[in-house]
C-alpha cells in the first residue's frame, strides 16, 4: 500500500491554504487561524482515509474471458471485498497498461462482483494478472493504492488481422480430413459454409458472401475430401507478432473460401487450426516469450504523461453541489463592503447561470459558454465596482479587488465542467472565506462561517464521489439482515465518527495556538469611510466635525448627550455631577490579542467637582504612518514581547478622539493627527462608521508582584500636577486614605486597600445622587451617598491616593464588554463609556486601575489561544440553540421511525411471511457460524436438526417451485422452527 498522488485540481486547495496564511498573516484574523488549522487537520485525515479504507478491501477473483484481441473490448469480472467503494484495474503485468478498469462499488455486508472494462493489452497468454485497488476515501484528494497479484483461469490475447496475410500452400486432404459442411444446418458459425440441404455432401451456402452480395451463393465441395490452407510462418524475424498477425488473417480468409486452415512454422509439419479459438491461441502463443516493458520509477516518467484519478468526470449533481458551495463565500465577501441583498443576488444568480449552463442534457459549445461567462462577468463588475471611491492603494484593495475576484469567480463557474475546474472553483470558494475572515469582525461572521465551511465540504466531497448511475454494473451478493444492518450502521456512524475525531483533533490543535498578536506588517487594515475635516487646530470636534465649544453640557444630575461621542468624558471637561445618556449600541470592536482599557482622554486637573484636561496641545504628525512620541510619564519598552497591536472597526460615528491602549508608539490612519503631551490622540478628520485604524502600543508586563516591588511612590515626590487636590478636600477624606495606607509596604498595596474598601463601602448606581452645589463631589460620595457612576468611583480613588502623594490622574475611554471568539474581536458598546485611574509606577509607566471593570493588569492576562476561543463559542452557539436543536433531533427521530416502519411494511408485502423467515432464518445461522451467503441448505448444515433442514426445503420450495402452496399450519410449523433455531443461535449449541 502506498500513496500514488493528489487528484486532479488538488493542487488548487493547498494554493489556497497558502494565499489563506497570507491573510491571516495581514490581518491577525482569528477565525482565519481556525481555518488554516481545520483544513490542515482535514487534508491530513484525508491522507489518512486511503490507507484505512484499503486495509479492509480484498481481491477474492478475477474471471477473463477466454481470448480476447489486442486493442478490442474485455469485460473482466472482479469480486472485490471492501467497505467502500474502490477503482479495480486489472493488468497481466504492473509496466503493462491495464486491461480493464472500472468502479467496483459494495454494499458493505458482503463481497461485491464488479464487471470492469478495457481494451486488451500485448498479446500472449495470461495466467495471472495484478489487480489495483486505488481509493482516495469521502474527500478524495489523496489517491493511495494496492497491488495485488491474482491467478485466473487462462486468457489467450492475439494480435488483429493483418492486412496482408501470410503466403499460404494449398493441400488436399484424404477422407480423414474434416468436412467444412455439416448435416445440422444453423448448428455452426455464421461465418462458414452449410450444408445446402439434408443429404447434399457436395453443395453449400456460404452465408457471409450471400449476405454481401444479397443472393445465395453456393459452393461446391467434396465432403470426403477437404482442401487445407497452410499458412507459412517463420521463427526468428524479431517481428513475431506480425508473423501472428499475418497468419491470423490467412486462417480466417481460408475459412471465408471454405478451406481449412493450417500453419506451417518454418516449413514444418503443418498443424490444423479448425477454429477460431484455436486460431486465437495459436497466435497468442508463437514466440510469446516477450520481456514486458520496463516498469520506469516515478522520475522517469514523462511529466502529465498519467493522471493519478482515473475519473475526471462530474455529475450533475456534484455541480450543483459546486454551485451552493460557491453561494455563501459570496455573499460574505459583499456584506461587509456595504452591498446589500441586489449585489449579492446578482452574484448568486450569476452562479446559478452557470451551473445551469454546464448541467443542460444538451452541451453548450466551449466557445459559447466562455462568452456567457464574460458577459455575466462583465455586467457583475460594473455593478459592483466604483471608480470613483478608489483614491489609493488602500482603496483599490476594499473597492477593487474583492469585487474583481467575486466577478472573476462567478465567470469560472462557466468552466466548470470536469472535477479539475471544480476543485478550483471550490479552492477559489475557499480563499473568499479566508478573505471575508480577514475583514469581517461583525455577529454574523460565526453564522455564515459555519454555513460556508459545510458548504464547501459537501461540494467537495460530491465532487469525489463515485456516479452511481454509471456503467460498469455492479452486483452485491446477498447479505443476511443482520449484516445489512450492520452495514448500514457503519455506513452512518463511521463518517460521525470522522467528523468528531476531526472536530477534537482540530480543538486540540487550536489550543497550542495563541490569540494571533496582530498583523505580521502594519500596513493593513486602515481606512477612512468618508473624510470630514475638522478645524485642524488640535482642539476637539463633534461627530459632525465642528468644533466643541464650551465643553459638556451643564447641569447638575442631568442625563445628557453632551460632549464628543455623547459621552461627558470625551470633551475637555469631566463634570462628576454630569451623567451620560449611553445605549446599547456597539461602538466599535477592537481586534487585539488581550483586553485592554481603550483610552480616549486624560484628565489631571480637579477642582472639587469637575476634571480638566491639559491646555499643550502637542505637536502634529502628517501620516497615514505615525510615529507617537513618548508621553509625560511613560516608559518606553522596546523587546518585542511587550509589542500589542489593536485594529478598531468602528460601528459608530466617533469624533476626532483616537482610541489606543496604553502607550500608543505608532497608528496608521490615513489623517493628521496631534499628539499631546498628556498621551490623547487626536485626528484632523473625525472617524465615522465603517472606518478602521491600527494601533502599536508597547506593554510593560506589569503584574501584582513586579508593581509591589516598587516600594512606596510618595517617597519619590511625584511633579505637583498628579497630587494636586482642591482646597474643597475634605480632613476625613485625607483621613481615610491614612488609615488605608497605614501598616503598608507598598503603593500597590495601598491600592489594593482602596478598592477594597470601595468595593465593601460603596455602591455601583448609574442612578446615584449627585452632590449638591458646593459640595466636594468625593465627600459626598465617600461619606453620604456611598452610590456612585464610574466618574464618581475613579475619582475618589485618585483623590484618595493623590491625598498621599501617589501620582494619579483620571482616563475615560472603553472597556470591553465581551469577545467575539470567531472574529477574534472585544466588543465595546455605548454602555461601556468608562472612566477610571492611572498611577505612575517609575518602572511601567502609567498602569490603570478600577474596582468595577474586570481588565487585567499587562503581564496578568495571560497566554489566550484560538482552541479556547473556539470551545466558547460552540458552547454559547449549542446553549442558545439547544431548545431548536432538540426540536430537530426529534423530527428527524420521528421521521426515521415512520420511515422505518414504512419500508418494513413495504418489504413485508413485497416478500411475503416466508421472506421475513427466510431473512430470520439466514441470519440465526450466521450468528451460529455460516457464511453469509450460502444456500439454504448449508445453512441448516450448521443447527443439525431436523426441524432446520425441513425449513431449508420449505423456504427454497416457497422461492422456486411452482407447485408449493401456502397454508396457515405450515406457515406456523416454519414460524416454529425459526424460533428453535434462533434459541439455538443465542445458546451456542
Amino acid at each position: 500500500m502506498r500513496p500514488v498522488g493528489l487528484a486532479r485540481g488538488a493542487s488548487a486547495f493547498v494554493a489556497a491554504w497558502c494565499i489563506a496564511g497570507a491573510i491571516a498573516l495581514l490581518t491577525g484574523a482569528s477565525s482565519v487561524v481556525m481555518m488554516l488549522v481545520a483544513s490542515a487537520v482535514t487534508a491530513a485525515a484525508a491522507v489518512v482515509a486511503g490507507p484505512l479504507q484499503l486495509r479492509g478491501a480484498a481481491v477474492r477473483s478475477v474471471v477473463l474471458p477466454e481470448a480476447g484481441t489486442t486493442g478490442e473490448a474485455v469485460h473482466a469480472v472482479v469480486e472485490v471485498q471492501s467497505r467502500r467503494p474502490v477503482h479495480v484495474e486489472v493488468r497481466p503485468h504492473r509496466a503493462d497498461p491495464p486491461i480493464a478498469s472500472g468502479w467496483v462499488r459494495t454494499n458493505g455486508a458482503g463481497p461485491t462482483s464488479g464487471s470492469v472494462r478495457g481494451v486488451a493489452g500485448r498479446r500472449g497468454r495470461i495466467d495471472q494478472v495484478e489487480v489495483r485497488l486505488a481509493t482516495a476515501g469521502r474527500m478524495g484528494l489523496v489517491w493511495w493504492a494496492r497491488r495485488t497479484t491474482v491467478p485466473t483461469a487462462a486468457m489467450w490475447v492475439a494480435p488483429a488481422a493483418a492486412d496482408t496475410p501470410a503466403p499460404v500452400a494449398f493441400h488436399e486432404g484424404d477422407e480423414r480430413g474434416t468436412s467444412t459442411t455439416t448435416a445440422r444446418p444453423g448448428h455452426d458459425d455464421l461465418d462458414s459454409i452449410r450444408a445446402w440441404r439434408d443429404g447434399d455432401e457436395v453443395a453449400g451456402i456460404h452465408w457471409p458472401s450471400s449476405m454481401r452480395a444479397n443472393e445465395v451463393m453456393v459452393r461446391q465441395q467434396r465432403a470426403a475430401s477437404v482442401l487445407r490452407q497452410v499458412a507459412q510462418a517463420s521463427t526468428g524475424t524479431g517481428q513475431a507478432t506480425v508473423e501472428a498477425a499475418a497468419v491470423r488473417a490467412a486462417a480466417d480468409l481460408a475459412r471465408t473460401h471454405g478451406a481449412l486452415p493450417a500453419v506451417a512454422v518454418d516449413g514444418g509439419e503443418p498443424v490444423d487450426l479448425p477454429s477460431d479459438d484455436a486460431t486465437l491461441r495459436w497466435c497468442a502463443e508463437f514466440e510469446s516469450g516477450e520481456a514486458p516493458p520496463e516498469h520506469l520509477p516515478w522520475w522517469k516518467r514523462p511529466i502529465g504523461g498519467s493522471q493519478t484519478e482515473p475519473d475526471n468526470s462530474l455529475t450533475r449533481a456534484a455541480r450543483w453541489w459546486v454551485a451552493l458551495g460557491c453561494m455563501p463565500p459570496t455573499v460574505m465577501v459583499l456584506q461587509p463592503l456595504g452591498y446589500g441583498a441586489v449585489h449579492a443576488a446578482a452574484a448568486v444568480a450569476g452562479i446559478i447561470g452557470g451551473a445551469a449552463v454546464t448541467t443542460t442534457r444538451r452541451p453548450v459549445a466551449r466557445l459559447l459558454r466562455q462568452i456567457a461567462g464574460l458577459v455575466c462577468a462583465l455586467g457583475l463588475g460594473a455593478l459592483l465596482i466604483d471608480p470613483t471611491a478608489v483614491h489609493s492603494t488602500v482603496d483599490a484593495l476594499r473597492f477593487v479587488m474583492p469585487q474583481l475576484l467575486v466577478a472573476l469567480f462567478v465567470m469560472q463557474g462557466f468552466e466548470c465542467v470536469d472535477r479539475r475546474a471544480a476543485r478550483v472553483t471550490l479552492a477559489v470558494s475557499a480563499v473568499l472565506i479566508a478573505y471575508s475572515g480577514g475583514v469581517r469582525v461583525d455577529a454574523g461572521l460565526g453564522p455564515w462561517l459555519a454555513l460556508a465551511v459545510v458548504a464547501l465540504a459537501a461540494g467537495s466531497q460530491a465532487v469525489a464521489a463515485v456516479d452511481r448511475k454509471a456503467p460498469p454494473t455492479t452486483q452485491v451478493a446477498p447479505a443476511a439482515r443482520g449484516a445489512r444492518r450492520s452495514a448500514r450502521a457503519k455506513a452512518v456512524a463511521m463518517p460521525l465518527v470522522g467528523v468528531v475525531a476531526v472536530a477534537a483533533v482540530t480543538v486540540g490543535a487550536l489550543a497550542l495556538v495563541p490569540i494571533p498578536r496582530g498583523p505580521a506588517q502594519l500596513t493593513l487594515p486602515s481606512w477612512l469611510e468618508s473624510r470630514q475635516e475638522t478645524a485642524g487646530d488640535g482642539s476637539l470636534a463633534t461627530t459632525s466635525g465642528s468644533p466643541l465649544l464650551g465643553g459638556a453640557a451643564q447641569g447638575s444630575g442631568k442625563r445628557s448627550g453632551a460632549g464628543a461621542g455623547g459621552y461627558p468624558g470625551f470633551s475637555n471637561e469631566m463634570n462628576t455631577a454630569l451623567r451620560g445618556d449611553l445605549g446599547d449600541e456597539v461602538v466599535f470592536r477592537v481586534r487585539a490579542p488581550a483586553p485592554d482599557f481603550w483610552k480616549g482622554q486624560t484628565f489631571t486637573r480637579f477642582d472639587g467637582t469637575t476634571w480638566y484636561v491639559d491646555d499643550d496641545l502637542g505637536t502634529r504628525s502628517e501620516g497615514p504612518d505615525h510615529d507617537i512620541n513618548t508621553a509625560v510619564g511613560d516608559v518606553l519598552w522596546t523587546d518585542e514581547e511587550s509589542s500589542f497591536v489593536q485594529t478598531f472597526y468602528l460601528e459608530a460615528d466617533l469624533p476626532n478622539i483616537v482610541f489606543a491602549a496604553q502607550r500608543p508608539t505608532r497608528v496608521l490612519l490615513d489623517a493628521p493627527i496631534w499628539q499631546r503631551p498628556d498621551g490623547a490622540l487626536r485626528a484632523d478628520v473625525v472617524l465615522p462608521a465603517g472606518s478602521a485604524y491600527t494601533v502599536l502600543s508597547t506593554q510593560s508586563g506589569a503584574t501584582a508582584e513586579s508593581l509591589a516591588a516598587q516600594g512606596d511612590l510618595a517617597a519619590l515626590r511625584s511633579p505637583a500636577e498628579f497630587v494636586q487636590l482642591p482646597d474643597s478636600t475634605t480632613e476625613r477624606t485625607r483621613a481615610l486614605a491614612q488609615e488605608l495606607a497605614r501598616g503598608t509596604t507598598s503603593t500597590y498595596e495601598v491600592i489594593q486597600r482602596i478598592e477594597a474598601w470601595l468595593e465593601a463601602h460603596t455602591e455601583y448606581d448609574l442612578d446615584a445622587p449627585v452632590p449638591p452645589a458646593g459640595w466636594d463631589a468625593v465627600d459626598h460620595f465617600l461619606f453620604e451617598s456611598q452610590l456612585g457612576f464610574c466618574e464618581q468611583i475613579a475619582s475618589a480613588t485618585a483623590v484618595l491616593l493623590r491625598s498621599l502623594g501617589v501620582p494619579a490622574r483620571i482616563a475615560t475611554g472603553y472597556v470591553p464588554s465581551e469577545r467575539d471568539e470567531i472574529a477574534g474581536v472585544w466588543v465595546s458598546r455605548a454602555r461601556d463609556a468608562h472612566a477610571w485611574v492611572e498611577v505612575r509606577f517609575p518602572e511601567d509607566g502609567w498602569v490603570a486601575f478600577d474596582p468595577t471593570a474586570s481588565v487585567p493588569l499587562s503581564g496578568e492576562t495571560g497566554t489566550l489561544t484560538v482552541g479556547a476561543d473556539l470551545v466558547k463559542a460552540i458552547a454559547r452557539a449549542v446553549a442558545a440553540a439547544a431548545p431548536y436543536l432538540l426540536l430537530v433531533a426529534a423530527a428527524w427521530a420521528t421521521l426515521a421511525m415512520l420511515r422505518r416502519a414504512v419500508r418494513h411494511g413495504r418489504a413485508q408485502r413485497r416478500r411475503g411471511r416466508w421472506g421475513e423467515l427466510q431473512d430470520r432464518f439466514a441470519e440465526a445461522a450466521v450468528r451460529r457460524g455460516a457464511a453469509a451467503n450460502a444456500p439454504n441448505a448449508h445453512l441448516a448444515a450448521v443447527f443439525d436438526a431436523a426441524d432446520a433442514r425441513w425449513l431449508a426445503e420449505e423456504l427454497d420450495a416457497a422461492a422456486f417451485a411452482a407447485s408449493w402452496e401456502d397454508s396457515d399450519e405450515r406457515f406456523q410449523r416454519g414460524r416454529a422452527a425459526v424460533a428453535a433455531c434462533e434459541q439455538m443461535a443465542a445458546a451456542g449449541n
